[in-house]
């Protein structure tokens, strides 16, 4: 049996399973590049306000994980989802 547990789930999957579960559903190349370019572009940084000053740290490249806040991200992690029970079942574990 196989369970497959979501808590912070958008966090955790890696930007090549995002390209191979496109890839597996038959998604259209140039939408591939262009998810495969966007996610290059992904960062994060961090700002700490003390009393005094405002410390600040250089962005970070996010390298797993689902975008979040905009329409494409809940399609996405559906995509991902096809794509490992399609993997599960072919195994025969769930």
């Amino acid at each position: 049996m196989a369970w497959i547990y979501y808590q912070k789930a958008f966090n955790r999957v890696p930007h090549r399973w995002i390209i191979k579960s496109l890839e597996s559903v038959w998604i259209n190349n140039k939408f591939i590049s262009f998810t495969n370019k966007v996610m290059s572009y992904w960062r994060t940084g961090m700002r700490l306000h003390t009393e005094n000053k405002l410390i600040e740290i250089e962005d970070i490249k996010i390298q797993c994980g689902i975008f979040q806040r905009n329409s494409l991200s809940p399609l996405l992690f559906c995509i991902c989802l096809i794509t490992l029970t399609e993997q599960l079942n072919r195994l025969n574990t769930g």
